[in-house]
Parts: structure tokens; sequence; C-alpha cells
């Protein structure tokens, strides 16, 4: 009986004991992991606020075909904007689109129920700020801007 409790350790047999995996296939799991995360976060930051993004390319369309009416339609004006301060700004010889051949959406950060949204236009030095209402998906100039005011 005392033999099979202590055995030989010479010459009994012995389970052998496993070998330690290699350093890359521990981290395989753990990295891919990582990668994954790091993927899905881009994807939800690219497409955060897209919504807002895509109605201001369908503003900044209008523009550039003509369609000022359409385009002062999607404007948050609220009485104090006419169509005459638009027409300044946005029309065929505007502030914001004289000579204009391009413009695109280049940026945009979420801010409490707004979204900034910034526009590049090639005859601006730097991208227009554009804050556009969650709800309503109205588009107003915004107060803040992350870029020098053009």
């Amino acid at each position: 009986m005392a033999d099979k409790i202590i055995g030989s350790l010479l010459y009994d047999d012995h389970p052998v004991p496993k070998k330690a995996q290699l350093w890359k296939d521990r981290l395989k799991v753990p990295v891919t992991i990582a990668l994954v995360l790091i993927f899905l976060s881009g994807v939800i930051y690219k497409f955060a606020n897209f919504r807002e993004e895509r109605r201001v390319r369908q503003f900044v369309g209008e523009i550039e075909h003509g369609k000022y009416e359409a385009a002062y339609q999607r404007w948050d004006a609220d009485g104090r904007y006419t169509m005459k301060d638009f027409l300044e700004d946005f029309g065929q010889d505007g502030y914001y689109t004289k000579g204009m051949h391009e413009a695109r959406v280049v940026d945009s950060n979420g801010a409490g129920r707004r979204v900034i949204v910034y526009v590049a236009i090639d005859t601006l030095k730097y991208p227009l700020a554009l804050q556009v209402d969650k709800d309503t998906l109205k588009l107003s100039f915004s107060p803040i801007s992350k870029y020098t005011a053009p």
C-alpha cells in the first residue's frame, strides 16, 4: 500500500507536465479582442453623427445646385434670419459661397442636443461651423468652432 502512495520517483509512470503555451499563442485572443474593439470604436465614431452630417451634405448640395428655397427650408430661421439674409450668406454671390466650386463635410462634434458640423468650402481658409439640432435637424450658425472663424 505504501508503494502505491509513495511510488518510485525514478521508475514509476508519472504524468508528463503540459508544456507552457508560447507567448504568441497566449496573446492571440486578447490581441484579437483589442483589435475588434478598436475597429468598432472607429466605426461608432465615424457614424455617430451620420444623420446630422447627411443633413448638412443635403443642404450644401442644394446650395451648389441653386435650390436656395429648399436649402432655406432646412435652416432654423426663427423669423430673425430672413431669406434675404440667407441669400447674402449662401446665395450665388454670398459671403460663404462666392466662387465656391466644392464644399464637403470634414468633421463633426456632438454638443448636447446639438451637433456641430464643419464644412470645408474651397474659397474659405477655415471650415464653416454649422450647428444641427438633433431633434428637428434644422441648421444654424454655430457659436462654437474649434477652427478660427472664416
